[in-house]
């Protein structure tokens, strides 16, 4: 089931638009059939959403679900693009909670005792959550990590070594947290990884993707995602620059980066002019 009325309002189309700008976007479209068809090209270029006008031109009526990698780019014209890591402008550190909707509250707990490890690192004013559908999502504002640190490391580094970091050392408590693994926290930090975006549909449940500051947590309920009165809190703008330096620092220190870099083609054979030489010297 498509919902083209709900991403019609003006207050839904502003959060997409300004959560997805110089991020790569995937599209769940539903089919005649009513199948899911998954989109992250229009032809050959990565589907962007930039301002109202590409809203309007991708919801042509069967839109389910909206997407936004966690990586923010400097070009975004080409696959190309997408593949080169000094394209990365910005990343966004994410935690993947990864829950049924019956076990909502242990979710919640676990949300707060990540966060609360934030904010022992002084990561507090940047820090937002996205329920989004059947558990939650914790994101860091990637504005949040300085430009003088940026200029000494990638920030898909940086974001990886954040959320490994966390997990590792609040992983019994997590662990003890998780319902015997109903509960998943997960580290899926990666090149092309996308998250619901905010306000977005989910792609199978009939709930809304909200966002929450930490404080919001311990008033949530499951109304707050119920497409007809749904409740969302603006705030993942919120950052303080400089504040999730020294934690991301001190991750990167212990855990490195994000370990499955793309591998630059090597060439095969000698350079032709190489090969010419030694026939000659031989000859």
């Amino acid at each position: 089931m498509s919902h083209p009325e709900h991403y019609l309002r003006p207050d839904v189309q502003k959060e997409i638009v300004d959560f997805c700008r110089r991020r790569w976007v995937a599209l769940h479209y539903t089919s005649s059939s009513g199948n899911l068809i998954f989109r992250r090209y229009i032809g050959s270029k990565p589907i962007r959403i930039e301002r109202l006008e590409d809203m309007l031109k991708v919801n042509n009526g069967t839109l389910r679900s909206i997407y936004a990698t966690a990586n923010v780019y400097r070009q975004l014209q080409s696959p190309e693009n997408i593949y080169r890591l000094e394209n990365i402008a910005y990343c966004t550190p994410t935690w993947d909670i990864d829950s049924e909707l019956s076990n909502w509250r242990e979710t919640i707990r676990i949300a707060r005792e990540i966060i609360c490890f934030l904010n022992e690192w002084g990561v507090k004013r940047s820090v937002y959550v996205k329920w989004s559908g059947n558990g939650c999502h914790i994101h860091i504002n990637e504005r949040s990590i300085s430009e003088n640190l940026l200029e000494k490391y990638n920030p898909l580094d940086l974001a990886y070594a954040i959320v490994e970091y966390v997990n590792t050392k609040i992983s019994l408590k997590l662990t003890e947290l998780s319902l015997n693994g109903k509960v998943k926290i997960e580290n899926k930090m990666d090149l092309t990884r996308v998250f619901t975006c905010p306000l977005s549909f989910h792609r199978e449940l009939n709930v809304v993707c909200i966002c929450m500051k930490p404080e919001d947590l311990d008033k949530f309920t499951l109304e707050w995602i119920n497409p007809q009165g749904f409740r969302h809190n603006p705030g993942w703008r919120e950052f303080r620059e400089g504040e999730a330096d020294s934690l991301a620092e001190a991750a990167y220190r212990a855990m490195g980066g994000y370990p499955l870099k793309p591998r630059r083609r090597t060439r095969k054979t000698r350079p032709l002019d190489k090969q010419i030489m030694e026939w000659l010297q031989k000859g």
